[in-house]
C-alpha cells in the first residue's frame, strides 16, 4: 500500500509537470504570434523577462507611409553606457500563413546607452507586414515584434 501511494504521488507530480510545461510552451508560442490588423501602425516592445544585466528596453515600430511604403525602425536602450548597444530591424511579409523576411538592417552605437534607426521602404501592396527587432547591449539579447499591418 505504501509503494502504491508513492507511485501514485510520482505519477501525479509528473503529470502536473507536463501540464505546466505545455501551458508555458503554449503561452510562449502565443507571444510570438502577431495579430493581423487593419491599423496604420504597430509597435512592439521587448518582453521584460529577456532583460539582463545591461539591456533595459527595446522597441520596434512599423507604419503605413502611403503609396506602397512603410516607415519602420526601432531602438535599444541599455541600463548604462556599454561597449556596444545594437539593433537589427527585420521587416517581414505575411504570405500563405507564414512570415518571410523582406528587408533587414542593423545599427550599432559604441560606448553609449542607446541606439535607434528608421527607414522608409517600398513594399508590394496586398500583404501584411510587421517589424521584428533584435536588441542587444553587450552580452544581453532580446527580441521585440509588432503586429501585422495591412498594406492594401
Amino acid at each position: 500500500m505504501k509503494n502504491f501511494k508513492r507511485m501514485l504521488s510520482a505519477i501525479l507530480i509528473l503529470t502536473c509537470g507536463f501540464v505546466s510545461f505545455n501551458i508555458n510552451a503554449n503561452a510562449q508560442n502565443e507571444k510570438m504570434e502577431s495579430i493581423l490588423t487593419e491599423e496604420d501602425k504597430a509597435e512592439g516592445i521587448l518582453e521584460f523577462q529577456t532583460k539582463g544585466q545591461y539591456l533595459q528596453e527595446g522597441q520596434t515600430i512599423i507604419g503605413n507611409a502611403g503609396k506602397g511604403k512603410v516607415n519602420a525602425g526601432g531602438n535599444t536602450t541599455a541600463q548604462k553606457v556599454v561597449d556596444e548597444v545594437k539593433i537589427a530591424v527585420i521587416i517581414e511579409q505575411y504570405n500563405n500563413g507564414s512570415w518571410s523576411q523582406v528587408y533587414t538592417w542593423r545599427e550599432v552605437a559604441y560606448n553609449d546607452y542607446v541606439v535607434s534607426t528608421s527607414k522608409t521602404l517600398e513594399v508590394p501592396r496586398g500583404y501584411y507586414y510587421r517589424a521584428r527587432g533584435i536588441h542587444s547591449a553587450n552580452t544581453d539579447v532580446g527580441n521585440s515584434f509588432t503586429n501585422g499591418i495591412w498594406m492594401g
